[in-house]
């Protein structure tokens, strides 16, 4: 588990205690208990929306390379999809985009930030 998803998962924890604790032990006529409802509601909310996702930055160096392969791997899916269905002429087409997409993943290997996606069409920029 990462350090972004444990404090999302602490927020949330945290602010159901909170309401637990304000509804079952605190039966006071003053706006105390309702503050602290409506503060561990705060906290449930920003666990849900991954406060710890927004603050915390990515440490993905490497972007060009990641987007490569995963590329990639949907090749590799095609590729099963191709062999199951007995289509050697996609299978042949498929291999040569392959080699191209490992050529690619050698050149951007070790340089940080470059998103650069062969055939994919649906990669962001």
């Amino acid at each position: 588990m990462s350090l972004r998803s444990a404090i999302d998962q602490v927020l949330i924890i945290f602010g159901v205690l909170i309401i637990v604790t304000v509804v079952a032990l605190l039966e006071q006529e003053s706006w105390t208990p309702l503050a602290m409802a409506m503060g561990g509601i705060l906290l449930v909310g920003l666990g849900i929306y991954r406060l710890g996702h927004r603050v915390l930055p990515n440490r993905r160096v490497y972007i060009g390379l990641r987007s490569e392969v995963d590329y990639f791997i949907r090749l590799v899916r095609r590729l099963n999809l191709y062999t199951l269905q007995n289509e050697n002429d996609q299978i042949e087409i498929l291999r040569q985009e392959m080699k191209n997409s490992v050529d690619r993943m050698v050149s951007l290997a070790g340089r940080p930030g470059t998103v650069q996606s062969g055939g994919d069409e649906t990669s962001e920029s």
